[in-house]
């Protein structure tokens, strides 16, 4: 039986295959929201860039593809910006453009440029690449920042095992100024994705983050994941100031890779791609695959185990409907909903169905975040799917005592946020009749409808 697995808050496309986001930039009352996109088959391709804009992030219209692939490979990830003091020179008649810098990959991985006027037809920079490059196999993802240290623009892509920085006066003519990595508490893998800004600390002290996706190597226990790093970007390089006693995620779950910022925005938004290698070909969501996180705040905490980045639901909330009480066991409103809990001790939150099959998160007596879909629905159109390394995830809380834990549930994709978003968690599942009951022990709380 056929079921329709698309959510309804999540940003998918209208069809065929979607991955990592790109260029996220605010201009002119619209997030644009770019994402590597294959049109002509829900299984990953010749990579395009697929196009969307939003006012709140939560209602999108789908533009034509932004990029496709040309003569010198296809159209990897990349960022773009709202060039408004047209640094570039690519404005004209009093408009300024939208520049978006990406990866063509085909024999060598190499970075080149784009540019619009109306924010939907972009046109190639006609002496690519502007990063040239026939040294390294894995050389992409460049993401663009205002470099405040140099009063210029900025740029750290992903060099195999390691992310190096540019800079730039126009966006065109890029020079090499640094690198950082391998080295130290860092997950093994190839980096991808890498996203580099400053976010003001409790203390009011300025702190650099670093964001890089990792694709780990195979037996790692950890498959896939986003790591962070906190310190100082002298405007040439980061430097690892505020160093973990052991790498540091983003994410406790195991479907959250590859996110990044929105650039021109007061905020710091991320948005990630919920899915994962091991299995994102063959999730069975029949005309489409690949669907974006909910856009997140992202601040930076003090906890007991130090300075941490946190991550908190956005947008989503201004559509929650009257709450209910939520002790035992309580029916669900839809498939798509809220639930926020408080307690302090072991508690358990279970999303249920008459079929047995159960979604579990748990805080058990090590005071660990547990979650659990190896009997959450379907799983066996992927061996790895319901596998303990990806179906199982444990997350130490960074707090003791009380907690607080709202859970987004849309369709086929939960986010779950503890702690004032230093735990996160990203979970796809795949429940062959939804869900239709939420059981909780341990804890009180409230559901929500969220109306769409």
């Amino acid at each position: 039986m056929y079921r329709d697995y698309r959510p309804k808050i999540h940003f998918t496309p209208p069809a065929m295959w979607m991955n990592d986001p790109n260029g996220l930039v605010w201009e002119n009352g619209r997030y644009h929201f770019f994402y590597q996109y294959h049109p002509y088959d829900t299984l990953w391709g010749p990579m395009h860039w697929g196009h969307a804009v939003s006012p709140d992030l939560l209602h999108w219209e789908h533009l034509p593809a932004a990029l496709s692939p040309g003569q010198l490979g296809a159209a990897f990830s990349g960022s773009a910006v709202y060039d408004k003091q047209n640094c570039s020179g690519f404005g004209a008649f009093g408009k300024a453009p939208l520049v978006l810098l990406y990866t063509s990959h085909g024999e060598y991985e190499q970075q080149s440029l784009a540019w619009s006027l109306d924010g939907v037809h972009f046109t190639p920079y006609d002496q690519n690449p502007v990063i040239p490059n026939q040294a390294f196999k894995d050389f992409r993802d460049p993401k663009i920042f205002w470099n405040s240290k140099k009063g210029r623009w900025g740029l750290t892509l992903a060099a195999g095992d390691r992310a190096m920085f540019y800079g730039s006066d126009d966006l065109v003519h890029w020079e090499k100024t640094g690198e950082f990595g391998p080295g130290g508490n860092m997950a093994a893998g190839v980096w991808e994705c890498p996203d580099l800004f400053p976010l003001t600390a409790p203390d009011g002290e300025e702190v650099w983050v670093l964001v890089v996706s990792m694709i780990c190597q195979e037996g790692q226990s950890n498959p896939g994941d986003t790591q962070y790093f906190l310190g100082n970007f002298d405007g040439e390089a980061f430097v690892c100031t505020k160093p973990f006693t052991e790498p540091v995620f983003l994410d406790a779950g195991r479907d959250c890779y590859a996110g990044v910022t929105y650039q021109n925005t007061n905020e710091r938004i991320f948005m990630g791609w919920a899915s994962n290698w091991a299995y994102a070909r063959e999730l069975p969501t029949g005309c489409f695959r690949g669907q974006a996180t909910l856009p997140r705040r992202l601040s930076l905490k003090e906890t007991p185990c130090g300075l941490r980045l946190a991550a908190e639901p956005m947008a989503a909330g201004s559509l929650l409907g009257a709450p209910v009480p939520l002790e035992g066991e309580v029916r669900l409103p839809g498939e798509t909903f809220a639930v926020r809990l408080k307690g302090e001790g072991a508690c358990s939150l279970m999303l249920k169905n008459n079929l047995g099959e159960v979604l579990r998160y748990s805080v058990n007596g090590q005071n660990e975040l547990v979650i659990d879909r190896r009997e959450a629905g379907q799983g066996g159109f992927s061996p790895l799917f319901t596998a303990p390394a990806y179906a199982c995830a444990a997350r130490r809380r960074l707090f003791d005592g009380p907690y607080q834990l709202e859970l987004i549930f849309d369709v086929s994709v939960a986010e779950l946020f503890m702690d004032g978003g230093t735990v996160a968690a990203t979970t796809l599942v795949y429940p062959t009749v939804p869900y239709d009951t939420v059981a909780v022990e341990g804890a009180s709380g409230e559901l929500y409808p969220i109306n769409l």
